[in-house]
């Protein structure tokens, strides 16, 4: 698991095969921010996830144990929560959550082979007679706080999102890397509060690239279905891993603990290959014939790439002539500006 933090404790969520711990409530926080207060802790929260797999450009399916309970306590610094931990309303024991090594995320995860199992294990409830789901926290400066959360929202259980399949597998497997790429999926079955976000890996779980966190400025909405990867924004000739992630929120807790938010969730995840192109070759320039009394280029490069005939007279700056996405790689540009200079200098570059 890695979690990615931005400044103003945003986590960027993920979900890491074997070892998903789910931090996207995180974000929710945001839509309470400027309260005034000043807590050890965060965010805290409780989640139901499943976790599909999607290997080709068939619909996902659930990974072995795909079915889990999660639990988290995001602490607003270093160790400034001491212990915490969660427990059911009904006669399960206490979960105890264990911190990260620097002791801002403290969490608890626990996976099942089904959903039957799952729901045994955490249930959900009724609307009007929930399972709350007590999350104790011990803190340096504001000793021990506890707040319920429950998967309801507004009388009614929280349903589970549906489940994202990405439409355009296939071309997913060779991206252009100097050019944007847009990512579809199909329409979302979300409720009334819902978040979803792409994130994509490296093969050590870095993050390379994400879509806003939700509740922030151009972030995805609940039934969004493509994002749009700009140019340049992956690295070339790399095997990426892609999570396109789904929510539907209960009713936060925002009273119990001032300062800190709390946030129920059922989620899902759908894991899927990303592959990019490797870096573009430097495209080849000669002269042709002239025609009609204009300059001819060539320009021979790679299939299916962006580019840009450039020219100029001073090196100084560079004025675009033409802008391609060449199928064979090789065309003829003739410049209809050439009779009226001297001297004029050419490139080719690629890259949307």
């Amino acid at each position: 698991m890695k979690c990615i933090f931005i400044p103003f404790k945003v986590c960027y969520f993920q979900f890491i095969p074997m070892k998903t711990l789910t931090l996207l409530m995180l974000v929710l926080g945001l839509a309470w921010s400027g309260n005034g207060f000043a807590a050890d802790v965060d965010y805290f929260g409780v989640i139901k996830l499943q976790q599909f797999y999607q290997t080709n450009a068939s619909a996902p399916v659930l990974g072995s144990n795909g079915y889990s309970f999660q639990a988290f306590v995001n602490a607003s610094s270093s160790f400034s929560v001491t212990n915490a931990s969660v427990k059911p309303s009904n006669a399960n024991p206490l979960r105890t959550l264990a911190p990260n090594s620097d002791g801002t995320i403290w969490r608890f995860e626990e996976a099942f082979a089904s959903q039957a199992l799952l729901d045994s294990a955490y249930p959900a409830g009724s609307g009007f007679s929930p399972v709350n789901y007590a999350v104790n926290m011990q803190t340096v400066n504001d000793g021990a706080r506890s707040a319920n959360l429950n998967f309801v929202l507004i009388f009614s259980l929280v349903s589970y999102p549906g489940t994202l399949q990405v439409q355009n597998w296939l071309a997913a497997q060779n991206i252009d890397h100097t050019a944007d790429f847009t990512l579809t999926w199909n329409t979302p079955s979300v409720s009334f509060l819902p978040i979803l976000q792409l994130v994509i890996l490296d093969i050590s779980s870095n993050v390379v690239y994400s879509t806003p966190a939700p509740f922030q400025p151009g972030a995805l909405s609940g039934s969004s279905t493509q994002a749009i990867i700009p140019a340049f924004s992956l690295p070339p000739g790399t095997n990426l891993i892609g999570h396109l992630t789904v929510a539907n929120l209960g009713t936060p807790n925002t009273n119990s603990y001032p300062g800190a938010i709390g946030v129920p969730a059922l989620a899902k995840d759908t894991f899927f290959s990303i592959v990019t192109r490797p870096a573009p070759l430097t495209p080849h320039l000669e002269t042709r014939p002239r025609s009609s009394g204009n300059f001819v280029l060539r320009v021979s490069g790679e299939s299916n790439r962006w580019y840009h005939i450039q020219a100029t007279t001073t090196f100084g700056a560079w004025t675009n002539l033409l802008t391609t996405n060449s199928v064979s790689g090789v065309f003829d540009y003739a410049d209809p500006s050439s009779s009226s200079f001297p001297a004029r200098f050419y490139r080719a570059r690629t890259g949307q």
